[in-house]
């Protein structure tokens, strides 16, 4: 895992613009611990923090020149299939100096071209390919977003970096004002989506899309270079079950090649346990860590703590406390860069800092939900849809304001209706911030949303292919990402390879919901793998305990804690609490 940054400047660079962008880059120092480098060619500062995965020498060292001095890239994250990839290319006659997975970035750009290099790759990643002969910069983000990539682009002025707090480091008092509508997507969703960030003229590149900045002409296009596939399979579930299975075995054998020692985030439930499964019969030293709580009713690690030992994994726990909350907010201005609202980034920070004492990479049970159906929030959606067969849309007045369910049950756009079900604000909420940060009537703030929404899929399907898109990289892998490389960890998430995606939305609705389940095809394709404590298991997530209360964070609303985390990003913004 790595940092990237880089900056391209038609006047070229003084050693005091050098020395500027290599402050920039090492804001990111958390992302790269091990080595910086930057190569300057005229016009073009490119650089890079790096944190030493595989091939831990030199040669691995970023950013990565070809031979005759043309092209370079810079690669943060990792490739999954390179093993494949390289003895391809050397097949054709590529020569690699080193055994880094990034190198077939390098060399697959020359013989495949940018479409078939995007087409190849499998993996986390977010690279950056300077073709110098074409003058062009070419930039690709993985497929379901699990690595960033933010772009400054005004004129002809253009700078990337993995954090935006490296571009506003290197922009300075150039920074851009903040993006209102950005706001009010915040306060909709509680992330801002893709392509956006807080500021105007900044964006993240969306996840499966590719970037080609023309220097002549000071150009940006951006385009996707996959869609995920929704054709359904029609075989058997044991069959179906035994699929699921072989492919989630490879998935994590190739998600466990590393030169440095690997680690398991393991809770009470399926995801990570189907995870830590597959891991044992590649590492039976496998060691697991797990976050507990000391109120009973919120604490998974003693179902954890069963699972490791049914696999024989060593399995580490830390007993979270109260304190730990006090710091929440400062850290999540330095983890994010801008407002993104979960309180549940704090004990995955906890764990990711437990783990890292003694590893650098781990793997995690991310995922699982969007893939195979884990939400209860898509069970009551459904519900709701069925009542609203039989009550007529009426007037939203008096005490139906106040009546939270009557609100969703007459809430008709399906859209709206999951973002409220999902503790999101309501129109009429939003709308009081619409008018303080004078934002037109006709903004659309679900736009993104909407754009992702597919009814013929059914509901069930047409929500989990909504939240692929939407609150998996813009909320859940952002959290994964910061949180890991704040403490300078790679996360790796198994579930998330594109052949365990493709095959996921594959699988007939019957399965995936089998016996009326929410995970029933994969709670029975593991029926024989994993005991029934963790099978029958409720989904819990990473809540706070009410024993917790009395401190100021876990005693705020979702939608105060949502202000609060946005007031440190903008403190003269008129933000009181709107009306409930």
């Amino acid at each position: 895992m790595c940092g990237l940054f880089g900056v391209y400047r038609t006047e070229g660079f003084s050693p005091d613009d050098i020395d500027r962008a290599d402050q920039a880059r090492d804001t990111l120092q958390h992302r790269g611990p091990n080595h910086g480098g930057a190569r300057v060619t005229g016009d073009l500062y490119h650089g890079f923090r790096r944190l030493s995965i595989i091939d831990l020498s030199t040669a691995g060292n970023q950013p990565m020149v070809s031979a005759d001095g043309k092209l370079a890239i810079t690669v943060n994250g990792e490739i999954y299939n390179y093993r494949e990839l390289r003895a391809d290319l050397i097949g054709k006659g590529c020569v690699f100096t080193s055994q880094s997975d990034s190198e077939v970035v390098l060399h697959g750009y020359r013989a495949w071209g940018l479409e078939g290099l995007c087409e190849r790759l499998d993996g986390m990643y977010a690279a950056v390919i300077h073709d110098g002969e074409r003058r062009k910069l070419h930039a690709i983000r993985d497929r379901p977003g699990m690595k960033p990539f933010f772009y400054f682009h005004s004129g002809r002025r253009f700078a990337w970096a993995s954090e935006l707090k490296a571009l506003q480091a290197w922009l300075g008092d150039d920074l851009p004002p903040i993006d209102e509508t950005a706001v009010l997507d915040y306060l909709a969703c509680r992330y801002i989506p893709a392509p956006k960030s807080l500021y105007r003229n900044i964006f993240k590149l969306p996840a499966a899309n590719r970037l080609t900045f023309d220097f002549e002409t000071g150009r940006v296009d951006v385009g996707r270079y996959w869609n995920l596939p929704t054709e359904i399979r029609s075989e058997g579930d044991d069959r179906l079950a035994d699929g699921l299975r072989d492919r989630m075995q490879a998935s994590v054998a190739a998600h466990m090649v590393s030169d440095v020692p690997i680690g398991y985030f393991l809770s009470g439930g399926i995801d990570s346990a189907v995870v830590l499964s597959h891991a044992v019969a590649v590492n039976p030293a496998a060691k697991a860590f797990s976050i507990g709580f000391e109120d009973p009713k919120y604490d998974e690690s003693a179902q954890a703590a069963k699972v490791a030992a049914l696999f024989g994994a060593e399995h580490a726990i830390r007993i979270l406390q109260p304190s730990e909350l006090d710091d929440v907010f400062d850290r999540t201005r330095q983890w994010y860069d801008e407002p993104l609202s979960d309180k549940a980034a704090i004990p995955a920070f906890r764990v990711c800092e437990f783990a890292s004492r003694d590893r650098t990479v781990v793997l995690t049970g991310d995922g699982g939900d969007e893939l195979f159906g884990g939400y209860r929030s898509y069970k009551r959606f459904s519900g709701i849809r069925r009542k609203q067969r039989f009550v007529p849309f009426g007037s939203q007045s008096g005490w139906r304001l106040k009546n939270r369910n009557f609100r969703l049950i007459t809430t008709r756009d399906p859209v709206e209706l999951s973002l409220a079900i999902g503790s999101g604000r309501t129109r009429w909420q939003r709308d009081v911030y619409r008018e303080r940060f004078a934002i037109p009537a006709d903004y659309d703030e679900l736009a993104h949303l909407r754009s992702w929404w597919k009814p013929e899929l059914g509901p069930l399907r047409s929500l989990q292919y909504l939240d692929f898109h939407t609150s998996l990289p813009n909320n859940i892998l952002t959290k994964v990402d910061r949180l890991s490389m704040s403490v300078s960890i790679e996360a790796r998430i198994p579930f998330l390879s594109r052949t365990m995606i493709e095959y996921a939305f594959s699988l007939p609705e019957s399965f995936l919901y089998k016996d009326g389940q929410l995970k029933g095809g994969l709670k029975y394709a593991y029926r024989d793998v994993l005991p029934p404590s963790t099978l029958k298991r409720k989904k819990q997530g990473f809540g706070l305990p009410q024993s917790w209360k009395r401190t100021a964070v876990a005693s705020q609303s979702e939608d105060s804690y949502q202000e609060a985390v946005l007031s440190g990003f903008l403190k003269d913004a008129d933000i009181s609490r709107a009306p409930a």
